[in-house]
């Protein structure tokens, strides 16, 4: 996945954590809602100083709008999950045990 969207995605992740609008955020960007918009569906990057006010709305830092790890899409995921059950067998169990206690 390309990095604007990835950008947009973590950016709307962090968003409707805060229970936040996306006419909120634009409002306190001072910028079109249809730009904001643009944002998080990773169609344009937000300009230097929106990051920063986009940071401080969300109140985080800048290192985290780029933690991209857990967004990966689901294909990914299996792939990972497979490679990790094909080559670690204590691995697989402790998974096994974690979904099963989940599940239960």
């Amino acid at each position: 996945m390309e990095l604007k969207k990835q950008l947009g995605k973590r950016i709307k992740e962090l968003r409707e954590q805060r229970n936040f609008s996306q006419e909120y955020i634009a409002e306190q960007l001072d910028i079109h809602p249809a730009n904001y918009w643009r944002i998080e569906n990773g169609v344009s990057y937000p300009k230097p100083e929106n990051l920063e006010k986009i940071c401080e709305i969300l109140k985080v830092n800048i290192q985290e709008l780029f933690i991209f790890d857990h967004l990966k899409n689901i294909e990914e995921i299996k792939l990972e999950l497979q490679d990790i059950i094909n080559s670690d067998e204590s691995l697989t169990r402790l998974i096994y045990k974690f979904v099963k206690t989940l599940k239960d």
